[in-house]
């Protein structure tokens, strides 16, 4: 339910209906109409509060214009506090799905280049395989010549050290970044449930929105323009 207007703040605020209200000119359009209203009141002397009540649920708030003659507008408030805060409520959903879509493509974008890394790994792996083989079979050779005195001096060490450098890159090379990209993937599966959840709560606001302000316009809950002015003259034409 649309809440109902809030008491006047201000010490003997002038209250008008809406529907009271005479019509100086409507023009119509071929998706909106613009219906121009006219309110001639006596205030007295400082600033005063008008409300006027029973406003229509289907009027746009950011299209209302509100001018006078003979009297300073210093202020116009709407109340109709559900709809505000199911607006509120869709902007905040809006903003994370926005975030939701820059972690999503950020996140394929890595992706895409890991996946890109590793195909080109993938060759420096075979490569470095080869070595490792390589290494291995000339450690075999020099430890048979070994036996008949003919290893020389530190040929041995030098080729043990490529070899444990060799199996620590093949072992360390290929698991570091296969499960950075299956991390990622997880988490990018996870931000398009959310995208997926944030898109199917703003289409729900929305209906509840759409409904309220056109189901809204039949009811008895008064919608209110709060007008705060200072006046000039004895008369004012509020427009």
């Amino acid at each position: 339910m649309v809440e109902p207007c809030h008491e006047s703040t201000t010490e003997g605020a002038l209250r008008f209906d809406a529907a009271d209200l005479a019509t100086d000119s409507v023009v119509v359009y071929p998706d909106k109409a613009e219906v121009r209203r006219v309110l001639t009141v006596a205030l007295p002397k400082g600033t005063n509060e008008i409300v006027i009540e029973n406003v229509s649920a289907v009027i746009e708030r950011e299209s209302v214009r509100v001018d006078g003659k003979g009297v300073l507008i210093q202020e116009v408030q709407y109340q109709e506090m559900q709809i505000l805060i199911l607006e509120r409520e869709k902007a905040i959903a809006e903003n994370e799905r926005f975030a939701a879509e820059d972690e999503i493509s950020l996140l394929k974008k890595q992706i895409e280049v890991l996946d890109g890394v590793a195909g080109q790994d993938l060759f420096g792996l075979n490569f470095l395989i080869q070595m490792y083989n390589k290494y291995r079979n000339k450690e075999s050779n020099l430890e048979r010549n070994s036996l008949d005195g003919a290893n020389p001096c530190g040929v041995n060490e030098y080729i043990t050290f490529n070899q444990q450098y060799l199996s620590l890159t093949i072992f360390r090379l290929f698991p570091i970044a296969g499960e950075t990209v299956s991390s990622m993937k997880r988490t990018l599966r996870l931000k398009q449930r959310e995208w997926e959840q944030y898109s199917v709560k703003i289409e729900a606001l929305e209906r509840q929105i759409d409904h309220l302000r056109c189901g809204n316009e039949y009811d008895s809950v008064k919608r209110c323009w709060f007008l705060q002015a200072t006046m000039s003259t004895e008369r004012v034409h509020i427009i």
